[in-house]
């Protein structure tokens, strides 16, 4: 036994040959099949054998078995896929198992090391998808206890029985899309066989502890499970903050070293709870000791190797300076989720500005409207002079059209405002954090020359109006062409166009993505709700969202709930119809929750379920009967 060949089954008697080139070849002859039968015949005596613990000769008979199936495969060439050959690959496989168990490992396979072989492999090629951060499909390979557990799909291993390991099927599954590891170099046939005669004897642990990362045990198979690190929240007194002063220099200097697949030194920077974990010397970060701390050390050039390797030139003074103070506070973290990754902790240049401007004072935001309100202006009409302005309470007014007319201009608006506080609920004192600039042009030269510099883009002649407002409210404005007062079919008058804009920079004040439709149409639809006068424009427009409609290239009667759908120059006219019928249809306080559903980041058919109950289809096809223009079912795509 000592002496014989120990070699454990060739790949094609595991039946996972990865082969360069497809063979060419016609089914077995009688002479192939006769002999495959006996084959089998043969192999099927193995487990006598071993019931009367004849080890010696169960391993002869298996090796005699692969040996002659591998001479009839190249003799006769016949394809690991041929149905006969399949079933001989398994069985003989499974023989093998059933001799490795019984005789404790001690024939039939050479031992492979889980630690020393199998781990190595498992870190190298799976850890990218399988992390404990990852887990894909459920399944994390991030130590031998997690491994044990499976996925979604179940257990992985079959001890002693490889053909029925799931590992093993997805390691040499016959094409790219199904192999695994996923979009990669599948594995060679050295670390398959590898694999397999692990899992072949037992698929046995030989590490201390089956809660150590793999990545450290690859490394150091004696290596135990370090005590988890306490995790101190922060208080907000601290003076570093470690999302947003030492996280981003450690996910983008250190993370390509110390990221999740096989971090170097068993450190891994994924997220806080692996940081504080340490590597395979143990803990990095001793909270409140910086001296005794091995990152500050190694960063600090006070022990080798220095940290970062090669990118030394990226540490700044601040983020050194930081990283001791962090330490010295007590290393506490002021994030969420100790298991969230740390990229994903690092706050955007938007949730930055969004905390600053949240630190300003109602004073200091009106200080800034009106200066932002000023530099618009300025920039965009650099030889005009200092504009007009007029303010009220809830909006700055800025143009170059008579005092009055500004000041008439800011009293619809300020009305407005009030009947929106009622419609919304909404008690705010201003609606607008600084209150709103409400640019108002007296001609369209000026309308056309604040879009092109300020939003970098053209306007068709049939928009008179717009509104910009961020989340942070950073911006904050509606911008008007002074159209005059005459209410006629083609034109809606100042007065009309200056409630359609407010009421849409007041939508886009809560957030959200809220489509287009929705805001020019509430916009229109209260304009035409308060005034007489607007009848003519109103009829106009709804003659005008007839014909977009017929013409447009909407397949199904939700889609008119999506938002992009129509030109800009056909959006308010049938926002106008939808919003108005979603009033009719439900009344005030039922529009106004689903404002706020597409202010909480609702996508436009999950919203319309959610508040009026009803699929988006269904809610369409009413509408598309209120209005008879609207497709009724799908494939219609001109709208006839």
């Amino acid at each position: 036994m000592q002496s014989r060949d120990r070699r454990w089954l060739s790949l094609t008697v595991l039946g996972v040959t990865l082969c360069a080139g497809a063979w060419l070849s016609a089914a077995p002859t009688p002479a192939q099949k006769k002999e495959l039968g006996d084959i089998s015949s043969d192999i099927r005596k193995v487990a006598s054998l071993v019931s009367r613990k004849k080890f010696d000769e169960a391993e002869a008979a298996i090796k005699e078995a692969e040996e002659r199936l591998d001479k009839l495969m190249k003799e006769g060439q016949l394809p690991e896929t041929e149905p006969q050959v399949r079933v001989l690959q398994r069985l003989i496989e499974t023989q093998q198992g059933v001799l490795a168990k019984a005789s404790g490992g001690k024939a039939g396979v050479v031992a492979v090391s889980f630690t020393k072989d199998v781990a190595p492999i498992l870190v190298a090629k799976c850890d990218n998808c399988h992390s404990d951060d990852r887990g894909a499909g459920g399944l994390k390979l991030e130590s031998f206890a997690s491994m044990k557990l499976g996925g979604r799909n179940g257990p992985v291993l079959v001890p002693g029985n490889p053909a029925n390991s799931l590992i093993i099927r997805r390691i040499t599954a016959p094409t790219p899309q199904g192999r695994m590891p996923k979009d990669a170099e599948a594995l060679d046939e050295k670390e398959i066989k590898a694999i397999g005669a692990w899992i072949a004897a037992g698929a046995k642990f030989d590490g201390q502890d089956e809660g150590v990362a793999l990545s450290l045990l690859s490394k150091n198979p004696d290596a135990v499970k370090q005590p988890k690190a306490e995790i101190v929240k922060a208080t907000g007194n601290e003076k570093v903050s470690f999302t947003r002063d030492i996280a981003p220099t450690l996910v983008y200097t250190c993370g390509g070293c110390h990221g999740a697949n096989n971090p170097r030194g068993g450190l891994s920077m994924v997220s806080f709870e692996k940081l504080m974990a340490g590597g395979e010397s143990g803990g990095v970060i001793k909270p409140g000791k910086p001296d005794e701390s091995r990152l500050w050390r190694l960063v600090n050039a006070d022990e080798e190797p220095i940290m970062p390797q090669g990118n030394m030139s990226r540490i700044t003074r601040k983020w050194h300076g930081d990283l001791r103070t962090w330490i010295t506070e007590g290393a506490k973290f002021d994030g969420n989720d100790p298991k969230r990754l740390l990229r994903d902790l690092i706050p955007t240049p938007e949730q930055l500005k969004t905390e600053e401007l949240a630190k300003l004072s109602p004073d200091q935001w009106h200080e800034k409207r009106l200066k932002d309100s000023k530099d618009l202006w300025t920039q965009s009409f650099p030889q005009a002079g200092e504009p007009g302005i007029v303010e009220t309470a809830d909006f700055i007014v800025v143009g170059d059209v008579a005092p009055r007319r500004l000041e008439e201009v800011g009293a619809w608006a300020q009305e407005h405002a009030a009947n929106l506080r009622t419609m919304f609920s909404v008690k705010e004192e201003p609606l607008f954090k600084g209150k709103l600039s409400l640019f108002v042009f007296k001609d369209r030269f000026g309308y056309e020359e604040f879009n092109s510099t300020i939003h970098r883009r053209q306007v068709p002649r049939e928009v008179q109006g717009h509104s910009d407002v961020t989340t942070a409210q950073d911006r904050a404005l509606a911008g008007v062409e002074d159209i005059g007062d005459n209410v006629t079919a083609n034109s809606p008058g100042l007065h009309l166009s200056v409630i359609e804009h407010v009421t849409g920079a007041f939508l886009k004040r809560g957030g959200g993505t809220m489509p287009d439709w929705l805001i020019r149409g509430t916009g229109l639809a209260l304009a035409g709700s308060k005034s007489a006068e607007a009848a003519p424009y109103m009829q106009a427009l709804k003659g005008h969202a007839s014909d977009a409609l017929r013409k447009s290239n909407i397949s199904s009667p939700a889609d008119v709930f999506s938002n992009g759908q129509f030109a800009p120059g056909d959006v308010g006219p049938i926002g106008f119809l939808l919003v108005d019928f979603l009033l009719k249809n439900g009344g005030a306080p039922t529009f106004g929750n689903l404002v706020k559903r597409f202010q909480a980041g609702d996508a436009p058919a999950a919203a319309i379920q959610t508040v009026y109950r009803t699929d988006p289809r269904q809610l369409g096809t009413a509408f598309a009967g209120s209005i008879g223009n609207v497709p009724s079912g799908g494939g219609n795509k001109k709208g006839k």
